[in-house]
């Protein structure tokens, strides 16, 4: 049987059994959603401790509290990754825009009222004079790309009229379990003596950078730098000994034994031989930097220098410093490297960093939003407050302001053409 007459027979067979009974099905009826999960979900993971119902979930970094003093010391002492870290948190510190929403004008006027009070208590130390939303969000981003996480609870006033201050706390001591059933997460703080202590979680906030199921706490992006950063110290340590060495040429002398006289012994001899060879050595040992030496013919003073192939410090230095930058995802020209010469080149990269900022920025963002909008529902404000942070400046001004004469205009052209309504251009040019 051919292939064309097999497709013929089938297409002109009658119809099974269960086609029939599929459109038999009525028009109304559709599968339902189960209202509980059909598969494993966390239940899969080993919880801390071995439990398997309500256990805790071991952090991924070997011991925290030791782990993030140690990322916090190579954020502070070297010199590519106080750069790299510096980098992000200004890139990420744009200017914050704050929108009342709701509310009359008289009652956003007075919501601002008590935003700006909020700030002036916010934080314990209010001797720098920085209002307490900038205090924090320094905080945050310092944190979260050293540490790869940022956690702080909310103390209220006595008579929770409002908030009293906002209280950082060290996210290397935070703990979470879970539940496998539901896979609910429930922060606990670890304390000295060992025990754990369950958090508010209405006044806890934590956020972890790179978090996926198995790992709520984060991940560092100096994580895996210390073998890198080994690798490093031990070359800049060599490589000063080096040229130290090279600083100070090393001289070579050659002495050269004079012939034996007539009638000299030979223990006389090796006597004259000694006793010539130490006090050239001494001569040599004592002699100040800017002393001359005075030699008969039979003594040779000469530099020694290596021979052979060096080892290349800078392409060394380079690779090491390459392997710094990719783990903090920087772009290089940003710890003051560039091995790219083309426009496009550094563009494409600064693009890439701008959208890797702007993703942190809306977690903290949403961070402001929800201590100030609390502060406002206990102060019984109706107005609600949305933070925002204004976008990095353009790569190109005049390419930036082409791009936006462009889009206005195709924009124009939609809506005389009836495509788009008169209150969507501005959407459209936010966006």
């Amino acid at each position: 049987m051919s292939l064309w007459d097999w497709i013929a027979r089938r297409t002109n067979s009658e119809p099974c059994r269960a086609s029939e009974l599929l459109r038999a099905l009525p028009a109304e009826r559709h599968p339902a959603i189960p209202t509980h999960p059909k598969g494993h979900g966390f239940s899969e993971l080993q919880p801390l401790g071995g439990a398997r119902y309500g256990g805790f979930i071991e952090p991924r970094d070997f011991s925290p509290e030791q782990w993030h003093p140690f990322l916090r010391y190579l954020r502070d002492r070297i010199p590519d990754v106080a750069a790299g870290v510096w980098a992000w948190v200004r890139l990420c510190s744009t200017r914050r825009i704050e929108e009342l929403v709701g509310g009359t004008e008289l009652e956003r006027e007075r919501a601002r009222g008590v935003l700006e009070d909020l700030q002036e208590r916010l934080l314990e130390g209010s001797f720098d004079h920085r209002p307490g939303f900038e205090g924090i969000l320094e905080q945050f981003f310092q944190s979260a790309f050293t540490v790869g996480a940022y956690a702080g609870e909310l103390v209220a006033r006595e008579d929770r009229s409002g908030l009293a201050r906002f209280h950082p706390v060290d996210p290397a001591t935070i703990r979470f379990k879970r539940y496998p059933s539901s896979g609910r997460l429930t922060p606990y703080q670890l304390r000295q003596d060992g025990t754990l202590v369950a958090l508010h979680e209405p006044s806890f906030f934590y956020f972890g950078l790179d978090t996926d199921a198995g790992n709520p706490y984060g991940r560092s992006p100096l994580a895996s730098l210390p073998f890198v950063i080994r690798l490093q110290t031990q070359l800049f340590e060599d490589m000063g000994k080096a040229a130290h060495n090279a600083g100070y040429p090393t001289l070579h002398v050659k002495y050269h034994a004079p012939e034996r006289e007539p009638g000299e012994s030979l223990a006389d001899y090796q006597n004259r031989v000694q006793s010539d060879f130490e006090s050239i050595s001494t001569a040599m040992k004592t002699r100040s930097p800017e002393s001359n030496f005075l030699t008969q013919h039979n003594i040779e003073i000469e530099y020694v220098g290596p021979s052979g192939q060096m080892l290349r410090w800078r392409e060394t230095l380079e690779t090491i410093s390459e392997q710094v930058v990719a783990a903090l995802h920087l772009a290089p020209f940003l710890i003051g490297r560039n091995y790219g010469t083309t426009q496009s080149w550094a563009r494409a990269q600064y693009d890439l960093m701008v959208n890797n900022a702007a993703s942190v920025q809306r977690a903290a963002a949403r961070m402001v939003d929800w201590i100030a909008n609390l502060e406002l529902a206990l102060s019984g404000s109706p107005v609600r407050m949305r933070c925002r942070f204004a976008p990095h400046t353009s790569w190109n001004d005049v390419d930036e302001a082409r791009a936006q004469s462009l889009r206005l205009a195709t924009l124009l052209k939609l809506r005389d053409n009836g495509l788009i309504a008169e209150d969507q251009i501005l959407a459209r040019l936010e966006e």
